[in-house]
């Protein structure tokens, strides 16, 4: 599927740019002008490392982070507009990559219409989903306790190698139950923010669509792997951009030159994401309905 996805970018690449360009752009430039040092803060990182042992050059170095990574009032408001925002622009993307996976295009002014009509239906679904990941994690957080209790026990009682046996086996009961857990919230949400654009405008039935989908007989474990590819495609594919952006900013010395790298980059990577998205959602339809895509 994800070699379908790729396929199906490539084909569509043009309107899929586009799309996201309209958006994140302005966004990008608007966050440009608001923290426009915001590059700047992994070389006054690197400073405050290298300046140990030296109390002026580190006083320097943190003053330095701390003028160049300033959170003000109008930082929070960007970032709320900028959640709003690209809320519409993945109703619009959705639109585009959806009708393009049935072999028709969709004009990138008809997609923003329509999803002008879907983006309060998919805040709800958000919402919703942000809700439901926040009780599913209660059993990672409540294991995490169980594991910070007992090591602190052992610790006490001097049991050394109990200690490092129990923080080992801890974390590896954690880190696997967090891999189960958050594909199945992640991928759920997926399938429901895709339904309440191609299926239904209805947010509490896409929820329910959502969840049916993934916890399916027979598709909790490609539901898992598929979130988890999609975790590492959209996660672990930001830190290259992340670091590009920050090199570069280092060595050349402009700022506008992060913000460019992250905006380009970031476009690439949430078309790949977003049409590895809607072609699973059409998949687990297919399997689960029988859904005709060409209908």
């Amino acid at each position: 599927m994800l070699d379908r996805a790729i396929t199906l970018y490539i084909r569509w690449f043009a309107p899929i740019v586009v799309v996201l360009a309209v958006v994140v752009v302005p966004l990008t430039a608007l966050q440009a002008i608001v923290s426009p040092h915001a590059g700047r803060v992994f070389t006054d990182m690197a400073r405050v490392f290298s300046a140990a042992g030296d109390p002026v050059a580190s006083r320097q170095a943190a003053d330095a982070i701390s003028r160049d990574n300033q959170t003000g009032p109008l930082t929070v408001l960007v970032i709320f507009v900028a959640v709003l925002v690209r809320i519409l622009m993945w109703c619009a993307l959705v639109t585009v990559v959806a009708a393009a996976y049935a072999g028709t295009r969709t004009k990138v002014a008809d997609a923003y219409r329509f999803a002008l009509g879907r983006w309060f239906p998919q805040l709800i679904v958000s919402l919703a989903f942000l809700i439901l990941g926040a009780f599913a994690s209660i059993p990672i957080f409540v294991l995490y306790l169980i594991v910070f209790v007992a090591a602190i026990g052992l610790t006490a009682l001097h049991q050394t190698i109990a200690t490092i046996v129990v923080l080992i086996v801890g974390v590896l009961l954690i880190v696997a139950l967090a891999c189960i857990v958050g594909p199945l919230v992640f991928m759920s949400y997926e399938l429901a923010s895709v339904a309440v654009i191609t299926e239904t405008p209805n947010p509490v039935q896409a929820v329910g669509i959502g969840l049916r989908r993934a916890f399916a007989p027979g598709m909790k474990r490609r539901t898992i792997v598929a979130g988890l590819v999609l975790l590492l495609v959209s996660q672990l594919g930001s830190l290259p951009l992340i670091a590009l952006a920050a090199v570069a900013t280092a060595l050349t010395h402009v700022d506008a030159l992060y913000f460019a790298i992250l905006g380009g980059g970031s476009v690439l990577l949430e078309g790949i994401v977003a049409t590895f998205v809607v072609v699973y959602a059409v998949d687990v339809r297919i399997r689960r309905e029988g859904y005709d895509i060409v209908a």
